[in-house]
């Protein structure tokens, strides 16, 4: 049973879409709340959401959570995602995402020097999410997917469009209201994987995979020349204070990726988020 309370969530990243058996489509969405505590948001079909419900990274939501006892990562909570309701937006300017700052990093507990420490915490607590910043960006690589992954997704998603006519169907018989269409959900066959150094002591360089949800669009769009000439600027550590947010991976849970990309300009000033 959940225990659901309203909190407010300001959104920072979302990555692509995964299909699901459950609820057709999830999202994975980070945000923090009020007092800066990083929170996962669970199940929310986001390109199902009506209108008024879809938000973007860097707004505040209204939304009732509840910790997912499913799921023993502490920042894990389910979501009722009819309960949304979007609220206003924190603006880049004046101040080059300083507004921002001062919500997400409003609580150092989530903050990481490393890798490492992070892998650390997740062994102590299961600490899943953390902010690391990079010490040195190695390179930029394109990282093709395997057969075995796009079979699974094809496999996935021809087993959705079955489900979805033989639930449409019954429906129709007995109630005044269908489920919507399956939508469409492209298979992006290679992800952006960044080589690079933190900086734990000893750090013998790291090779992640962004799946970054912006990230991953622009490349359906525009390909994948464009995308890396786009990440690979910001990962010019003389140009962007960057750092990555990184969540781990359910079933292998020292295994993290980068789910979200911050990324303002180094300031003139000398300030660096």
């Amino acid at each position: 049973m959940f225990y659901y309370e309203e909190k407010q969530i300001l959104i920072w990243g979302k990555t692509y879409p995964e299909l699901s058996s459950r609820h057709t489509e999830t999202v994975c969405t980070g945000g923090v709340l009020e007092d800066g505590s990083p929170v996962r948001l669970y199940p929310i079909p986001y390109r199902y959401l009506e209108g008024e419900k879809k938000f973007t990274n860097y707004q505040w939501i209204t939304a009732r959570i509840a910790k997912d006892t499913r799921d023993t990562r502490p920042e894990s909570f389910h979501v009722e995602k009819d309960s949304i309701v979007c609220g206003e937006v924190v603006p880049t300017s004046p101040d080059e995402w300083g507004k921002r700052a001062e919500i997400i990093f409003r609580n150092s507990k989530w903050l990481f020097d490393s890798v490492e420490s992070l892998r650390e915490k997740e062994r102590e607590d299961r600490t899943s999410l953390g902010v690391v910043e990079p010490k040195e960006i190695i390179s930029v690589k394109v990282k093709e997917r395997t057969d075995e992954e796009k079979q699974n997704f094809e496999q996935k998603l021809e087993n959705l469009k079955i489900e979805n006519e033989a639930k449409r169907a019954q429906i129709s018989l007995f109630e005044d209201y269908t489920l919507p269409e399956l939508k469409q959900l492209s298979y992006v066959p290679s992800r952006f994987e960044i080589h690079w150094r933190c900086f734990g002591q000893g750090c013998n360089t790291h090779h992640t995979q962004a799946l970054d949800w912006g990230l991953i669009e622009l490349q359906r769009k525009q390909g994948i020349e464009s995308t890396q000439q786009k990440l690979e600027e910001i990962c010019n550590l003389e140009k962007y204070a960057l750092k990555f947010f990184m969540g781990n991976i359910h079933n292998h849970p020292t295994s993290f990726t980068i789910v979200g990309l911050w990324y303002p300009k180094r300031a003139e000033r000398g300030l660096f988020w």
